[in-house]
């Protein structure tokens, strides 16, 4: 317990155990290399992106789904305005609808919801 270490001695524990440090990071970084060339592959076999057809779809289908999904976007709108006021559907006129600009960000609103959910 009383052993005294020269400076000799400490300076060949300081070698020691800074080579085992650096022995250890390169080790480590070999991996991490092994690994990323890993993943490298995987992501060269991946299948190739579906084209749909374009050519079944014309230009008319598509505006009469919008108009019809603004309708029951209306509609849904509408019941929901009527549920909470305590009134019947026809008693709401509804001028215009307008999107609400997000103040905050998606991360922010992602955590709130994440909340939210896990309370219920």
């Amino acid at each position: 317990m009383g052993d005294i270490i020269s400076l000799g001695d400490s300076i060949i524990i300081t070698i020691f155990s800074m080579a085992v440090v650096f022995s250890g990071l390169i080790v480590l970084a070999m991996l991490i290399s092994v690994l990323k060339s890993i993943g490298k592959e995987k992501n060269i076999v991946a299948k190739e992106p579906v084209v749909p057809d374009k050519s079944k779809e014309t230009m008319v289908d598509k505006i009469e789904e919008t108009a019809i999904n603004d309708e029951e976007l209306v509609a849904v709108i509408a019941a929901a305005i009527a549920a909470s006021l305590g009134v019947s559907i026809p008693e709401v006129n509804i001028k215009s609808i307008r999107r609400v600009p997000q103040n905050t960000p998606a991360w922010a609103s992602a955590g709130r919801q994440e909340q939210i959910f896990g309370k219920l």
